[in-house]
């Protein structure tokens, strides 16, 4: 037994330190356990979003794809629809795009262009401004109103007496 290696000695010494520090690391390990595990849930929930996102690769290259194709089918089409505008030289003067009117004058012209009725009354108020006989005729359908608020139908009833006039003696 004369026979003593160095490593024979660290073997002896070092040992019972390894079975001391596993008891005692056993011991840590229990105690730190609930942590590390919240930790690692932590870790998972913050992970999964990009974990499903990585199912949808196939998707979000198509719709990379698409947009870059929209992006070049529309800057084509805007300059060549630019190039055949000034080409064929239709540009929009700025008296037809309603510039240079005021937000009234185009209102005004609006609705006399969607009723001809109120166009018609607007002519026949500036002939009877026009001309003082007229001046005192009521417009606006107040014609048709008696000063005792009834109607008064003089001319309804006097057309349809010419048109019964007319209609007998010719027939």
């Amino acid at each position: 037994m004369g026979y003593f290696a160095p490593l024979t000695v660290f073997y002896y010494i070092a040992s019972p330190l390894i079975y001391v520090l596993k008891a005692f690391l056993a011991v840590l390990l229990f105690f730190i356990a609930p942590i590390l595990q919240m930790g690692r849930y932590t870790i998972y929930i913050c992970w999964y979003p990009f974990h499903l996102l990585g199912k949808f690769v196939a998707l979000y290259k198509f719709l990379v794809v698409a947009v870059i194709v929209g992006a070049a089918m529309g800057t084509c089409l805007h300059y060549f629809a630019s190039f055949m505008i000034h080409s064929l030289r239709l540009e929009a003067r700025a008296e037809e795009e309603g510039r240079g009117r005021s937000l009234a004058e185009y209102k005004r012209e609006v609705k006399e262009q969607e009723d001809p009725l109120r166009k018609l009354i607007s002519k026949s108020k500036v002939l009877a401004r026009s001309d003082g006989a007229l001046a005192n005729e009521r417009m606006d359908g107040e014609w048709a109103k008696d000063e005792r608020g009834g109607s008064r139908n003089r001319s309804i009833p006097n057309t349809i007496l010419e048109e019964e006039d007319s209609s007998e003696g010719g027939f």
